[in-house]
């Protein structure tokens, strides 16, 4: 009985493995002896196989890992990136409104002092008046 090929076995054979229920052992039936070696052909053979593919998903894993990990790691830094943007934006608001109150208080200075200048120009000018 030759071994017929399918364009699934290999990956069948990567996910359920050449388990004892998939590849039994020993099979019983009057020529055991020729299927013992031909079993015993195919097990060393799945064995190669299965520590490649083992070889080969492991390192599929570790792909995808480090994909993750640097997807994971990039979605960080655009979130630290847009934190410091939000950081920055309001940074330069509470300056701009500070700003614009310090322009305010001084404008507000000016015309106290404007006030007080006008006032004591009015002090004078009665005084001058009151002596004339």
């Amino acid at each position: 009985m030759e071994r017929k090929d399918w364009e699934w076995y290999d990956k069948l054979d990567i996910i359920f493995g050449t388990r004892e229920n998939i590849s039994p052992s020993f099979l019983a039936n009057k020529s055991t002896d020729i299927i013992n070696e031909e079993i015993e052909t195919k097990k060393v053979n799945n064995k190669k196989q299965k520590n490649r593919n083992n070889v080969e998903v492991m390192t599929e894993a570790i792909t995808e890992m480090n994909q993750t990990r640097e997807k994971i790691w990039e979605q960080k830094m655009m979130l630290e990136k847009e934190k410091l943007d939000k950081s920055h934006e309001l940074e330069k608001e509470r300056l701009k409104i500070e700003q614009e109150r310090l322009a305010y208080e001084r404008e507000r200075e000016r015309e106290r002092m404007k006030m007080e200048f006008d006032l004591k120009v009015k002090e004078l000018e009665l005084k001058y008046q009151r002596k004339d």
